[in-house]
Order: C-alpha cells, then sequence, then structure tokens
C-alpha cells in the first residue's frame, strides 16, 4: 500500500491551554501498521521498582515519525545554542 500525502490542515492553537501536565521518567514505545502509542510512565523514587502510566498517547504512525523527527532536531539546536552536543 502506497503512503498518501496529504497538505497539512491549517489548525490553530491556543498554546496557552492544556489539559494537564505530568512528570515522566520513562516512555515506552508501541507500534502497529497504522499507529504508535507512547506509553509516558512516571517512578517514585521511594519506590523504584513499581511504575505508573500517568499518560498514553497514540498517533497516526506519519504523526510519529514527524514527533521523533521534531524531538530530534529540537535537542540539536538547543545544544547547539548551549555549545553541548551529547550523542
Amino acid at each position: 500500500m502506497a503512503d498518501i500525502k496529504t497538505e497539512p490542515v491549517g489548525i490553530s492553537v491556543n498554546s496557552g491551554t492544556f489539559r494537564g501536565s505530568v512528570y515522566s521518567q520513562l516512555v515506552g514505545v508501541t507500534v502497529s501498521d497504522v499507529d504508535i502509542t507512547l506509553e509516558f510512565v512516571y517512578v517514585n523514587p521511594r519506590d523504584k521498582k513499581v511504575g505508573e502510566v500517568v499518560s498514553r498517547v497514540t498517533l497516526p504512525r506519519l504523526a510519529g515519525k514527524g514527533l521523533a523527527d521534531t524531538i530530534l532536531n529540537t535537542m540539536v539546536q538547543h545544544e547547539a545554542k548551549k555549545g553541548t552536543s551529547k550523542n
């Protein structure tokens, strides 16, 4: 099956709004033929044996690839500004 390319939809995002914020030290990634699921896990420092899934996000594979690329590129830009480069 060939990838179908579409033009981005003009979406306006109100950056002053959010549904909440959580802290996570780990992320699990599951990939299927259709989508990618990210499970963000918080591990309490007092009980390092048990983690708690604090958020689960499922997105289309193409959006997941774009997210991965954006994270890497943003980190490279940040490190270049700071003069640090860590692999």
